[in-house]
């Protein structure tokens, strides 16, 4: 009987452990998963704010280099000026200061939390922002190449260069457009 009583304590015993053990990993499952929500909250408003900042930049700059391109297309096959004179005249070329750091930041660190969509939204507004780079790159090394040419050729790559780059902005700034509503989707769904 001794033993029976035993085997019964010991059993209790371990009964009380397993379910403490147990208690304990469900509590830090759950705070592990509240971090992860705040976490995730934080970074998905920490990228939003850096592209609505990245917005406003490609905004004004998309709107300049349509402008250039609407003189060029108007204005410039007329006039006997080098590419550098016409750029002067025109206030220069500018570029966007475009910035993807919160998304490396996030990417590198905790990518298994977010949805797949966003993350591909994501990877495609990075990969849109390095064809803007090369285009914007192309585009330098030609201008730089031919500041002093005043031929109509020249004008005219320059413009089908220019309208490269103008699609590559409109293209980057709908990715924004695309990622901001699944992320304003995705903020509420986990906000509940």
């Amino acid at each position: 009987m001794k033993s029976n009583n035993r085997l019964v304590y010991f059993l209790q015993e371990i009964g009380i452990v397993v379910i403490g053990v147990l208690i304990a990993v469900s509590i830090n499952n759950y705070k592990e998963k509240q971090d992860n929500e705040a976490y995730l909250e934080k970074t998905l408003l920490a990228i939003e704010n850096e592209i609505n900042s990245n917005k406003t930049a490609l905004d004004s700059v998309l709107n300049r280099h349509i402008e250039i391109y609407d003189f060029f297309e108007r204005d410039s096959m007329d006039k006997k000026q080098s590419l550098g004179e016409i750029l002067y005249s025109l206030g220069g070329f500018q570029v966007a200061t475009v910035k993807n750091i919160s998304l490396r930041f996030f990417v590198a660190n905790k990518a298994e939390l977010l949805d797949f969509e966003l993350i591909a939204y994501l990877l495609e507004i990075e990969q849109v922002t390095d064809i803007l780079s090369a285009k914007i790159n192309r585009l330098a090394d030609f201008a730089y190449g031919h500041v002093n040419d005043s031929s109509a050729e020249t004008r005219t790559r320059f413009t089908y260069l220019l309208m490269d780059i103008i699609d590559s902005e409109s293209n980057l700034l709908k990715a924004y457009a695309d990622f901001m509503e699944e992320n304003e989707a995705y903020l509420e769904q986990i906000g509940k």
